[in-house]
């Protein structure tokens, strides 16, 4: 396992990464989502792909309670989450997790969640849900320092 950047600077060899890492840093912009929600999101899906870079960084970009960030993983079962806040993470698991049997995101799954957001939230949380799909991979390739932004780590 690697412990240091394997990419020092993405955008130094392709720049137009820093102008789509701009872009979708915008999606959540209007705070349509609350930020402690977005950080939730982030956390689970940094979990389930098993990236230490996106795990790290939703703890510093909240101030969330330790017990709500440490619950995230059995977010289903823990008395911690609001209704729109499970909604939210539902998506983001089936989103992001392999279905062998089926469809990842259902019909039932999306009424559900339109019980608990609006259209308007559920297209921004599809934003967030891309924002991580972009970063995803630099995370996960690129292997950057945990707990520095990819701003301040690439900025050569």
């Amino acid at each position: 396992m690697s412990t240091y950047p394997r990419i020092e600077n993405p955008g130094q060899h392709l720049p137009v990464v820093n102008e789509i890492a701009a872009a979708v840093n915008k999606v959540n912009a209007e705070g349509v989502l609350p930020k402690n929600l977005v950080a939730l999101v982030h956390l689970r899906v940094g979990q389930l792909l098993g990236s230490s870079y996106f795990t790290a960084r939703a703890f510093g970009d909240t101030e969330d309670t330790l017990e709500r960030l440490g619950a995230v993983a059995t977010w289903r079962t823990s008395p911690y989450f609001t209704d729109a806040e499970r909604a939210a993470l539902a998506l983001a698991e089936a989103v992001h997790t392999p279905n062998p049997t089926g469809e990842r995101v259902t019909d039932e799954l999306v009424e559900e969640a339109r019980k608990h957001l609006s259209d308007k939230e559920i297209v921004v949380l599809i934003g967030v849900l891309g924002q991580i799909g972009f970063f995803m991979p630099l995370a996960l390739i690129g292997n950057p320092k945990v707990g520095v932004s990819f701003a301040e780590q690439w900025q050569k």
